[in-house]
């Protein structure tokens, strides 16, 4: 533990370790997903709206336009957080999150919409940010690891309840599902009462924003982790943007049997979350990707083969269970790759790398959708990521991988 655990001003003896933990851990619920909330209502959001020029287009953007918004902000999220403090900028996005994702209750028009959907990315990229600096910031070693998966299983419970949530609300009425934004208030309570900053080293402004100073510091295996983020996220988001029409196509399925099958990606993903830092023990960074990577392929071809609702889920289920030790594995690469004076620099750097994966998603794959058709751009992913778990186990046997330190 770098600093003490009582927080200023709560009273002598008040200890808030557990508390600080389940504030951090229950903030990870809301943000990998926050999107994806709402993805089952996509199709009746397209239906409400179809009188206006591409609103099948449009109806997506809701569920992808955070993203954009999280890359964008997290970068000056990172050197926020550095330069003025950890705490100030979670609470202050707690704050934003709630606000700004219960937008869709009241807001008019899908344009206002989106400007609403603009914000609440603002606020997950400084939640996101915020979260995992300090879990790099509060531990170490083994507990750095367990906490990091802790972290990925919350996020993935949180994908769990709150899809499968957004699906039954959805089904009553397209504008419910954006109420589960509100549950960050609570979190906010939490975090005002346990959260303290953790001391450090102070930062001068030219190591946190870009230019040659920060660029100096940044090791080189950062740059490949930030690669392997971007592509990785993209290829998660496939499922949250792509499967509601996939499954809609069948006839007969309802919001909220669409946001099930989704939900469902976070049942397995959630056991391997569990067991990161187990796993972790026996896998270098680069071999536990192309672990990763091969659970996932195994998971889209059967997706790309399937002919049932059933069928899909089977396919979601065994994707997950990559994508469980996916979040987990390149957050604890990232960290503990970073210097400690730059770390939520660096770190607002790979979320905005994670996002932007997820954001440019539809835009990457729709050439081979338009080519053929979504079955078969799950297929051509499926034998992409076997090519590159290939690739990453041969560079690493041969040492292009240089081992990632617990830098503190």
């Amino acid at each position: 533990m770098l600093f003490s655990d009582a927080t200023p001003g709560m009273g002598r003896g008040f200890n808030t370790v557990g508390l600080r933990n389940a504030t951090l851990l229950l903030g990870s619920t809301l943000t990998v997903m926050a999107g994806a909330i709402i993805a089952p209502a996509l199709p009746e959001i397209s239906r409400e709206f179809a009188h206006l020029p591409r609103a099948e287009l449009l109806s997506k953007l809701i569920l992808t336009l955070p993203a954009l918004f999280i890359a964008l902000m997290a970068p000056l999220a990172g050197a926020i957080v550095d330069y003025s403090g950890r705490r100030r900028v979670l609470l202050a996005s707690f704050l934003l999150y709630a606000l700004a994702g219960t937008t869709g209750v009241w807001l008019p028009g899908i344009y206002l919409i989106l400007v609403g959907r603009a914000l609440l990315g603002v606020a997950v990229g400084a939640m996101m940010t915020s979260i995992v600096t300090l879990i790099g910031d509060y531990y170490q070693d083994k507990a750095r690891s367990r906490l990091m998966g802790y972290q990925a299983a919350f996020a993935s419970t949180g994908g769990l309840v709150f899809i499968t949530t957004g699906g039954l609300l959805a089904d009553v009425h397209w504008r419910y599902p954006f109420w589960i934004y509100a549950v960050a208030l609570i979190i906010l309570i939490m975090a005002w009462f346990s959260v303290n900053e953790p001391g450090r080293a102070r930062v001068l402004p030219g190591h946190t924003l870009p230019g040659r100073l920060l660029f100096r510091q940044i090791p080189r295996q950062v740059w490949w982790v930030y690669a392997v983020a971007f592509f990785s996220f993209a290829v998660f988001y496939m499922i949250p943007v792509q499967m509601p029409f996939m499954l809609s196509a069948l006839g007969g399925v309802s919001n909220a049997e669409v946001g099930f099958a989704i939900a469902f990606m976070n049942v397995t993903a959630m056991i391997t979350a569990f067991n990161y830092a187990r796993i972790k023990r026996r896998f270098d960074f680069p071999l536990l990707m192309a672990l990763v990577y091969l659970l996932v392929a195994a998971g889209y071809f059967v997706i790309s083969q399937a002919v049932s609702y059933f069928m899909m889920i089977a396919g979601i289920l065994v994707s997950g269970l990559g994508f469980g030790l996916q979040m987990a594995n390149i957050n604890l690469w990232l960290v503990n790759l970073a210097p400690a004076n730059i770390r939520g620099t660096l770190v607002g750097y790979l979320n905005a790398f994670i996002f932007m994966g997820m954001f440019l998603s539809p835009v990457i794959f729709q050439p081979v959708i338009s080519l053929s058709s979504l079955y078969h751009a799950f297929g051509v992913v499926a034998l992409l990521l076997l090519l590159l778990a290939w690739g990453l186990a041969v560079s690493y046997r041969r040492g292009y991988w240089t081992p990632a330190v617990d830098r503190g």
